[in-house]
């Protein structure tokens, strides 16, 4: 759904940016854009990552989400790669769009993608159907000095299963050199468009592919 959130836009923001998820389509678009994230280095490799992808305009910021400035500028928000689950993992989701929405001005586009309860078959990092503490293998990548490094994970749910963590094992050149984890709220079917009705946005579009459903709305009047 990005190449339609992006049509006419000319400055976009990702938040959480991480290490940067859509780089090269931004680039291809010309937009300007501004990465934020709660964390120095992840957006240091962010902008490292939108160097190489060839972001010819891009400014970064720090900041958590209470903190977020005024994005009076941006046309464009990317809630990206379940991001919003994590967020909503911290915070009660009406709360994160209501905070999102209070940065922007009237008619700024939100482009939200994340994991549903009910979710088909699941994103590269959460499966719904997989077992609780089964590691699985999900992503291989070549890291600096040519390295290979191994990322396997497995998942926890609450006994309600409203919410998952989701362990990660990152394995350097056969040897086991650090962990990671994280946590994801997991909102049911149709949960996030209403809390979006009720935090001030319209969803004009929904789509469910590649693990994620994504929403697509624009900032109302109020």
């Amino acid at each position: 759904m990005l190449p339609r959130a992006l049509a006419d836009i000319t400055a976009v923001v990702e938040f959480p940016a991480g290490p940067g998820y859509f780089l090269t389509h931004y680039a291809h678009a010309g937009v300007r854009l501004h990465l934020i994230d709660a964390s120095w280095p992840m957006l240091t490799a962010a902008t490292h990552h939108a160097r190489e992808a060839g972001v010819a305009e891009l400014a970064i910021g720090c900041h958590y989400l209470e903190h977020l400035p005024e994005l009076v500028g941006e046309e464009l928000v990317v809630v990206p790669n379940a991001a919003l689950n994590q967020l909503a993992a911290q915070t009660p989701l009406p709360d994160v769009l209501a905070r999102l929405r209070e940065a922007v001005k009237p008619g700024t586009r939100l482009l939200l993608q994340y994991v549903a309860a009910s979710a088909g078959p699941g994103s590269g990092f959460y499966d719904p159907a997989l077992p609780d503490g089964r590691t699985i293998l999900d992503h291989t990548f070549t890291a600096p000095g040519n390295q290979q490094v191994t990322r396997r994970h497995s998942q926890h749910h609450t006994a309600d299963r409203r919410q998952a963590r989701i362990e990660f094992t990152y394995t350097v050149s056969g040897h086991e050199e650090r962990t990671s984890h994280v946590h994801l709220a997991l909102p049911a079917s149709g949960e996030v468009e209403t809390a979006l009705a009720h935090t001030g946005w319209v969803t004009t579009h929904t789509h469910d592919g590649a693990g994620f459903r994504e929403v697509l709305a624009t900032a109302g009047d109020s």
